[in-house]
């Protein structure tokens, strides 16, 4: 995912890119392109970048092990200066020094990581999912347990005797 910004005057100009998942390694999770629409803005040496990442993947839920896809939208910004150049109050991490005279963009890696860290620590199908029966495995999305005998951790004993008590 490259974008050309050798031979552009200053001025601000929006591009939609696409690629496939494979070519930014991104796993078996992700089947569907990726799509960046990009806003850059180039005042002198500085080139300002504005993306926003949409992509779509498929996970297994992690509390009804059903497979369901999910979309994924993410944004990032950064800021290309030619070395030797002031850059000012600009953020170190949305800040990466290039070459004087660079020409090319290359958003991959920025693009890859975007996507990686779009994708939530718990995998969902659904906020309201209600998982599996512990002890027969049902999925209680889908219908109700018949399971009537709910074991204590034994763990806990002594607390619900201490309860019971008081």
């Amino acid at each position: 995912m490259k974008i050309q910004v050798g031979g552009l005057s200053d001025g601000v100009y929006e591009y939609t890119l696409a690629t496939d998942a494979a070519s930014l390694e991104l796993g078996s999770h992700f089947q569907e392109r990726i799509v960046v629409n990009v806003t850059v803005e180039k005042s002198g040496s500085q080139v300002f970048l504005k993306a926003a990442v949409s992509a779509g993947a498929s996970f297994t839920c992690d509390r009804c092990l059903t497979p369901f896809l999910s979309p994924l939208t993410s944004s990032y910004r950064m800021c290309y200066v030619a070395e030797g150049s002031t850059h000012g109050s600009i953020d170190p991490a949305e800040l990466q020094v290039v070459p004087a005279g660079f020409s090319v963009i290359d958003m991959s890696d920025d693009v890859r990581q975007t996507v990686l860290l779009s994708v939530p620590l718990k995998l969902l199908c659904s906020e309201s999912c209600r998982g599996l029966c512990p002890h027969c495995g049902i999925n209680l999305n889908l219908g109700t347990c018949t399971c009537t005998e709910h074991s204590v951790d034994p763990r806990w004993e002594q607390l619900i005797k201490l309860k019971k008590q008081l």
